[in-house]
């Protein structure tokens, strides 16, 4: 890769860095939202069945 098109791709990548930066946070802060969410399903469903017998 020449130094121009380095150049170019520098250019145009580390304007936009601290929101795909921002948007990457987002995404994990969802994802462990999700992890919690099944967990408390799992053991929603536990005490379900303990409680009424199905």
């Amino acid at each position: 890769m020449d130094i121009e098109t380095l150049g170019i791709v520098l250019g145009a990548v580390l304007p936009i860095y601290p929101v795909l930066f921002t948007i990457h946070q987002k995404i994990g802060q969802y994802d462990e939202i999700v992890e919690e969410f099944r967990k408390l399903r799992s053991e929603h469903e536990s005490y379900r069945e303990i409680y009424h017998g199905t």
